[in-house]
């Protein structure tokens, strides 16, 4: 506990913190209805009105017109998407103060076009269906993996210089496609009452891992690099991080679950991760079906591929410290895990 103490104490005051002030999280959950959406974004212009007077030039400037419209009508024009991507990085820059995310007050302009400097959070979304009804909390969990990227770059965190891109890269690509993974297997077991959070537990758990990264580049990347050698189990891996750095990425992840409102439910999933019969155990069958779903698609991705899957199809003949969860889920899933 000694070494996870300072740990956290910086999780908060460089990752958590600074995110909590750009005050973005409004804006990563968006309604179903245009109408809302357009009062929505208006209600977070009026919270930041500096950015008023850029959004309208900008607007302007594609659209020439004689006469003053309201900000609802250049809202309109522009999409209630595309508005909410250049509000989005107008906020982040604020406290990120980084180039690529500077905003030109004289032309409403960024560098680049919005939609493609938040490259994950769009690419979450595609991944799992612009109209589906995970696209919100994958968005979402997408966008952290943006700001952990421009975080890196920024002053407020100073690296010095160091370049973690592809290791961020790299963990995004893994927790999407475990996230993926944990769809076909959710499909099968019954009663999941919180399927939509099941993906973005595997978007937590990759996230808790970058934020360990930044948070001590030399030693964690060395020690990941080791251990991506070894094919341990996701309970071993645990048990190895907290032997290392005094705490685990299951509780790094529950940290970063309260960020947003939305993923309060995922708190107490990442909290028991490595260990999800806590949840049974204590009466949570929701915590317990977060935290065991989303592990079960992690251990599958990651160490059973293809043709290595052997034995009768069960989860316990390839991992034994989730063998309980053959009792939970139905044979159409362990046929899917042979895929």
């Amino acid at each position: 506990m000694s070494k996870a103490l300072p740990l956290i104490e910086e999780l908060f005051q460089k990752i958590i913190g600074p995110f909590a002030a750009t005050d973005v999280a409004p804006l990563l959950f968006e309604p179903d209805n245009v109408e809302d959406r357009v009062s929505h974004l208006i209600t977070n212009f009026n919270r930041h009105p500096q950015f008023i007077p850029p959004f309208q030039t900008l607007i302007k400037s594609l659209n020439p017109q004689d006469r003053e419209v309201p900000l609802e009508e250049h809202i309109r024009f522009y999409t209630t998407n595309a508005t909410r991507h250049w509000l989005l990085l107008g906020l982040l820059n604020q406290v990120l103060k980084i180039k690529e995310l500077e905003l030109d007050f004289s032309t409403g302009k960024f560098p680049g076009k919005p939609n493609e400097i938040l490259k994950y959070a769009n690419e979450a979304r595609n991944q799992f269906g612009e109209e589906s009804r995970y696209k919100d909390h994958v968005f979402a969990a997408g966008f952290l993996f943006d700001y952990l990227l421009f975080l890196h770059r920024s002053p407020v965190l100073n690296l010095g210089g160091t370049k973690l891109d592809e290791p961020i890269n790299q963990a995004f690509t893994r927790a999407t496609e475990q996230g993926l993974l944990s769809l076909k297997l959710s499909k099968f077991k019954k009663k999941l009452s919180l399927d939509k959070q099941v993906p973005v537990t595997c978007y937590l758990r990759q996230l808790a891992q970058i934020s360990l990264i930044l948070l001590k580049p030399g030693e964690s990347l060395e020690f990941y690099k080791k251990l991506s050698s070894l094919k341990h189990t996701e309970p071993v891996r645990l048990a190895m991080e907290k032997q290392t750095f005094g705490i685990h990425c299951g509780l790094i992840g529950s940290f970063l679950a309260q960020m947003l409102p939305e993923f309060a439910p995922l708190d107490r999933a990442m909290s028991i991760w490595g260990a999800p019969f806590l949840g049974w155990m204590s009466g949570n069958r929701d915590v317990h079906d977060l935290c065991a779903m989303g592990m079960l698609a992690t251990a599958l991705k990651e160490h059973v591929k293809g043709s290595d899957f052997k034995g009768d199809g069960s989860v316990s003949s390839v991992l034994p410290e989730l063998s309980y969860l053959d009792l939970l889920l139905t044979a159409e899933v362990k046929n899917e895990a042979k895929v």
